[in-house]
């Protein structure tokens, strides 16, 4: 069986971006999988990894490491369940890996940043604050001027995929697809870590989130 090394905080939440990305993309294709927790600190649990970050998927021949590389290796030893549908589907995915992680999930940092300590415990917060503050050159609350604006920003910059939404009903098409995978981690990232209103309630975006949250949750019950 596959195990998925995730991300994981105080009372067992997990909420990594890309965490979810790759255990959505599991789920809404039926392949079995187990997790392994892991949290900041327990650096000794992926060390086989020779890396320092989740997502790791581990299989019988060795482990794979990146989210998107992870996606390219369940496509290849997973043909029959089409993770990519066509070369457009691939470039597409692509470009949403890329455009979260380099775009949106920095803005989505400024909003929530303040808040993942809530959610960590023990030398976790520490470890979270040294390191994030390190690489911000400041305090995590330099940001909290910019909440407001800063989901503005969000709103705006999602607009070409609530488009599309609201065409397909999925960023894939009629139903979803590993496009929505890559993007659901964004929100799930907020909702575990935030008590911010990122997306309007009667946003399809938000329509297209909760659609997709109980998908994953089923599974997962």
């Amino acid at each position: 069986m596959l195990k998925l090394y995730e991300l994981s905080g105080k009372n067992d939440l997990r909420f990594s971006p890309p965490c979810w990305n790759i255990k959505l993309c599991l789920i809404q294709n039926n392949i079995e999988f187990k997790t392994i927790p892991v949290r900041f600190t327990d650096k000794d649990k992926i060390a086989f990894s020779k890396q320092s970050l989740v997502p790791i998927l581990e299989h019988k021949d060795g482990f794979v490491t990146d989210s998107w590389n992870i996606i390219n290796w369940l496509n290849e030893n997973y043909p029959k369940k089409k993770i990519f549908i066509n070369n457009s589907s691939k470039n597409f995915s692509y470009f949403l890996y890329l455009w979260t992680s380099r775009q949106l999930l920095p803005i989505l940092f400024k909003i929530i940043a303040h808040e993942i300590p809530n959610i960590l415990e023990g030398d976790d917060i520490d470890y979270y604050l040294k390191s994030r503050e390190e690489r911000i050159n400041g305090p995590i609350t330099k940001f909290l001027p910019l909440i407001s604006s800063s989901i503005e920003e969000f709103r705006k910059s999602i607009d070409p995929i609530r488009k599309i939404i609201i065409h397909n009903g999925h960023i894939s098409g009629k139903k979803p697809g590993i496009e929505d995978c890559i993007f659901f981690g964004n929100f799930k990232w907020v909702n575990v870590c935030s008590t911010c209103n990122l997306l309007d309630y009667e946003d399809p975006v938000y329509k297209w989130y909760e659609n997709l949250l109980k998908i994953a949750n089923n599974k997962i019950n």
